[in-house]
This record gives structure tokens, C-alpha cells and sequence, in this order.
């Protein structure tokens, strides 16, 4: 009786835990290896920048193996602020003083931005109050932001 009652205590802890990340199991037919998700994907997130960046609520995922697919996921407020954080980042890689190429608009879906730097190629955008960042190999990134929400709005200026 009492393995039963813990193996369903674990259970839903893992189930409110995937529903809570906003990611899925499985991307592009990758399998979620790792999660991170508040105050440690904060603190990774802050490690790539040198600086406190994302919000608490904030969580990082890998896909696949060997860094096939990450993804850098934060929660705003609102879809405003969301908005405004993607600008700066997009103004911050076009100066040139980031190790990523300036970015350029995804063709086929305004407001997604494409990067290439470290970890490989990048796709970001902002969907409402969710900002995303996915890195890896280039066919993984680009199918995978289309298995996520789609951009809020066009494209910036």
C-alpha cells in the first residue's frame, strides 16, 4: 500500500512537473533527456550572459543526445514584456559584439528570428508571454519551432 501511495506521489509530482515546463516529452521525435526549470535554468541562462537575465520562472530542456536540441524557455508577465526582451536581444546579436551572427527573419514564419553561434544554429521568438530560444543541428531547430507555438506578432524593426 504504501509503494503504491509513493510511486503515485512521484507520478504526479513528475506529471505537474512536465505540465509546469510548458515543453513537451518529445520534440521533432526527440525525447526530452534533461529539464531544468526556476531557479537552475536561471542561473544557466545567467552563465551564458554573465549576468542575471530571465525571469524565475524560466526553464532550459535538451533533446535527443549529444545537444541535438535545447531549448530556453521564459515566462513574462505578459506578451509586452515578452516582446521587448526579444528586441533586445535581436539589437544586441545585430551590434556585432555577441559570438552570434546578426540575425535574420525566418522566411516562412515572421516574427522567428535565426541565429548562428555557439551550440550551433538558433531560432527565437516570442509567443504571448513566452520567450523561446531553441539551439542544435539545424534541421532539429528549425521542425521543432514549428511543433511550438507559433509568434505572436511579425516581424520587428
Amino acid at each position: 500500500m504504501r509503494r503504491s501511495v509513493l510511486a503515485a506521489v512521484v507520478c504526479a509530482t513528475v506529471a505537474a512537473s512536465c505540465l509546469r515546463a510548458g515543453l513537451p516529452m518529445r520534440l521533432v521525435g526527440l525525447h526530452r533527456t534533461h529539464i531544468w526549470s526556476g531557479a537552475r535554468a536561471v542561473r544557466m541562462m545567467a552563465q551564458l550572459h554573465g549576468k542575471e537575465v530571465a525571469p524565475p520562472d524560466s526553464t532550459v530542456a535538451d533533446y535527443g543526445r549529444d545537444g541535438q536540441l535545447r531549448v530556453w524557455l521564459s515566462r513574462y508577465p505578459d506578451g509586452v514584456e515578452a516582446e521587448k526582451v526579444l528586441a533586445r536581444m535581436v539589437d544586441g546579436m545585430r551590434t556585432g559584439r555577441t559570438p552570434f551572427a546578426a540575425p535574420r527573419v525566418q522566411g516562412s514564419s515572421p516574427g522567428r528570428w535565426i541565429t548562428v553561434g555557439p551550440g550551433g544554429h538558433s531560432v527565437l521568438w516570442a509567443s504571448g508571454r513566452l520567450l523561446f530560444w531553441l539551439q542544435g543541428e539545424p534541421d532539429a531547430v528549425m521542425r521543432a519551432a514549428d511543433e511550438l507555438p507559433a509568434p505572436s506578432h511579425g516581424q520587428l524593426t
